[in-house]
């Protein structure tokens, strides 16, 4: 091989090293340079805006707490459910309300409208929620709307439309037909109403009081419901009304904001002091009438907490009048759990009036002895 030969074979073997140098050994490291310079920018960027959030760090913490308030309030206007035994008792407390009769309405099953966009506990999207994390971590809104056949004056109609508008859950009447009849000076047709719901956590679904007895799981043991609970009365003609003016206890079930001394009241002697037993607590309470027989005489003594006061039952029963009202607002949570000891043969009847329809202050939840509710 003459010298020009190995002059040229070196040239290109020298050509060789520096491709490969270039390609294995510069090339990476300029790949891995150029990485790092971007990472170490977005990590800059990231810093800077860290910092600058640090900076505002109270503010964003206020607006924050600010936002999510705002978001409860929101919350407030809507039920966590709509289940059918809350919308019966809406419809039934428009007609106790009004002169208005709902002669038929349809209750259809609540369709999902929205899936409120946020983040779990954990950070995970609400839209990447699956399965029972839905259920669990994501607020979903639902809408139904209930079709109405109803009659009634004209001022009653009025009436409905106002309450639908002022109801503490937020719904809308979508239309609405009226037709009259001048023979009988009535006004009947038919209207939608649009109701909505937000499920979510934490989100408790409303408890409703029918206020009739729930009978017994056993159909060969009197319960509540049965026949045999309680036998007819001298009051079952006119439900109980009698016991409004003549009674042995009056119960006051009001807001706790109300003017009365107390939101909730008991008393055999609405002229004596020393008989009330109160309750200004702004809650559920537990209120107690325990009837007994003591040296030949009969007595009733009702109860909240430790206040306690026993009257001499001079009559062949046991009457207590509950004159309660529908409640001002969502805050309002004045109410009693009623639970009645009846050791005595004297039966005890209850009338109550005026209390809220959908979410009723008196709940008889125990009992023992003949005891009956109007």
């Amino acid at each position: 091989m003459n010298d020009t030969s190995k002059k040229a074979l070196i040239c290109l073997l020298g050509i060789a090293i520096i491709f490969l140098a270039y390609m294995y050994v510069f090339s990476p490291a300029k790949e891995d340079k150029d990485k790092l310079e971007k990472e170490c920018n977005e990590l800059q960027v990231r810093l800077d805006d860290l910092i600058a959030k640090e900076a505002m760090k109270d503010q964003l913490l206020a607006e924050t707490e600010e936002y999510k308030q705002q978001f409860q309030d929101v919350l407030k206007d809507y039920p966590a459910d709509l289940n059918q035994e809350t919308a019966v008792m809406f419809f039934k407390s428009i007609e106790e309300n009004n002169e208005f009769i709902n002669q038929s309405f349809s209750m259809p099953k609540e369709n999902e409208i929205y899936r409120l966009n946020g983040t779990d506990s954990a950070g995970v999207s609400a839209d990447a929620l699956t399965g029972d994390q839905v259920e669990k971590d994501a607020y979903i809104c639902y809408s139904t709307t209930y079709s109405i056949a109803y009659r009634g004056a004209y001022q009653g109609i009025k009436d409905m439309l106002a309450y639908i508008a002022d109801y503490k859950y937020r719904m809308n009447v979508s239309s609405i037909s009226i037709s009259y009849d001048q023979e009988k000076d009535q006004y009947s047709g038919t209207t939608l109403i649009n109701a909505y719901s937000i499920s979510g956590p934490d989100r408790t679904p409303d408890t409703v009081d029918p206020g009739v007895p729930a009978g017994t799981s056993n159909l060969f043991i009197a319960g509540d419901g049965s026949s045999s609970a309680a036998a007819a009365s001298k009051y079952d003609a006119d439900q109980g009304d009698a016991i409004k003016t003549s009674n042995n206890v009056a119960v006051l079930l009001n807001s706790a904001n109300s003017d009365l001394s107390a939101g909730i009241i008991a008393a055999a002697n609405a002229n004596r002091d020393d008989t009330y037993v109160t309750s200004s607590d702004n809650s559920r309470v537990q209120l107690t009438f325990n009837v007994y027989e003591d040296g030949g005489k009969n007595y009733v003594e009702y109860s909240i907490g430790t206040q306690k006061y026993a009257a001499e039952v001079l009559t062949s029963d046991v009457t207590i009048y509950v004159k309660s009202s529908a409640r001002v607002d969502s805050s309002d949570a004045n109410g009693v759990d009623v639970s009645v000891q009846n050791t005595t043969a004297l039966p005890v009847y209850f009338k109550v009036v005026d209390d809220d329809a959908t979410n009723p202050r008196f709940k008889l939840v125990s009992k023992s002895g003949t005891c009956r509710v109007y």
